[in-house]
């Protein structure tokens, strides 16, 4: 997935508040005008736009939905310009106003939005309703200033939605790159230790229930003796190639020098001896001889609210078994699930 699209939920989180805040003051300025006519507080179409921007301003608050997120905040402007407008229309004396109050719309709402093209959108509506308010007759001669405070107003709005856009994307791709670096080990590129345990830590608090694998690759020190450490990297790494590519599992990480750990959800235990035999023969297969190695594991179960702590211990228990039991094997529960082929 693209960077922009994987940081358009983050920008989303983060401006939400402010783009509230600025959609209040809105209304604020929509009720302050409505309070200086009291007597026309209640007009039907008065009422209406009162509604329509308290509900787009509730809505927009909640919704999840990114695309609708956009689309209400373009709502919420063609409402608050149009209500505006209806006013300037209904109160010839107050035609004045409507050319500053239109630039005024455009550029506060260059930072409301977090695509560049929904503000151009946005501003395109501002003056289209606004400008049949406009009082052209108070300009004549001097018109092509209308022109030239509508462009410019555009463009400055696009310039300033544009860099500070740019700016945020920078810095979310920057602290989105040293959030990875701080989960992703070094070496292999799956989750560390801590990455790792925090996915498990969730799935328990979520009430999820699976297998924990714990896998220790066999004999790993005397291959880093008998080869050299530039094959002992190329060992993890294929390890590491291997519980990537194996389908099934949730996560996987490297919770140790030359141990692993895997992450499986559901309750039947066929299916995670037949993942994990599957894994390990792939793990057989990875390296040519004379670098290629085996691994060993060891699984316990896991449901909500299970103490992570008593897992790890339990899969390692059971590791210890298939360590001294053979090798290049898989337990549960103190027992073999399955026979090793050398």
């Amino acid at each position: 997935m693209p960077a922009n699209l994987k940081l358009r939920p983050r920008m989303q989180r983060l401006l939400s508040p402010a783009v509230a805040q600025a959609e209040l003051i809105g209304i604020g300025a929509w009720l302050a005008v409505l309070l200086t006519d009291c007597a026309m507080i209640f007009d039907l179409p008065r009422v209406l736009f009162t509604l329509g921007l308290f509900a787009t301003y509730w809505v927009h608050r909640r919704v999840p939905e990114y695309f609708v997120w956009r689309t209400l905040g373009v709502v919420y402007m063609l409402l608050l310009s149009a209500g505006f407008a209806y006013i300037i229309q209904a109160n010839p004396h107050l035609q004045v106003f409507a050319l500053p109050l239109a630039v005024t719309l455009v550029l506060s709402s260059a930072l409301l939005f977090i695509v560049a093209q929904d503000f151009l959108v946005s501003a395109v509506l501002v003056w289209l309703v606004m400008w049949p308010t406009i009082q052209a007759d108070l300009y004549m001669g001097v018109d092509i200033y209308l022109f030239i405070f509508c462009a410019s107003s555009v463009a400055i709005g696009f310039v300033l939605n544009f860099s500070c856009l740019k700016n945020l994307r920078s810095v979310l791709l920057v602290e989105s790159e040293f959030r990875e670096l701080a989960q992703t080990d070094y070496l292999t590129s799956i989750l560390n230790r801590r990455a790792f345990m925090e996915s498990f830590a969730k799935l328990i608090a979520a009430g999820e229930s699976g297998y924990f694998i714990m896998l220790d690759i066999d004999s790993f020190k005397l291959k880093n003796d008998q080869f050299g450490h530039d094959v002992g990297d190329k060992i993890l790494c294929a390890m590491a190639m291997c519980l990537r590519n194996t389908h099934g599992s949730h996560s996987v990480g490297r919770i140790g020098g030359e141990e692993f750990g895997v992450l499986l959800l559901g309750d039947d235990p066929a299916v995670a001896a037949d993942y994990a035999m599957g894994l390990l023969q792939a793990i057989r297969e990875s390296v040519a001889p004379p670098h290629h190695y085996t691994c060993s594991a060891g699984m316990a179960r896991f449901g909500a609210q299970a103490d992570m702590s008593t897992v790890l211990k339990c899969a390692d228990s059971n590791l210890y078994r298939a360590k001294h039991n053979g090798k290049d094997c898989v337990y549960l529960d103190g027992d073999s699930v399955g026979v090793s082929v050398g």
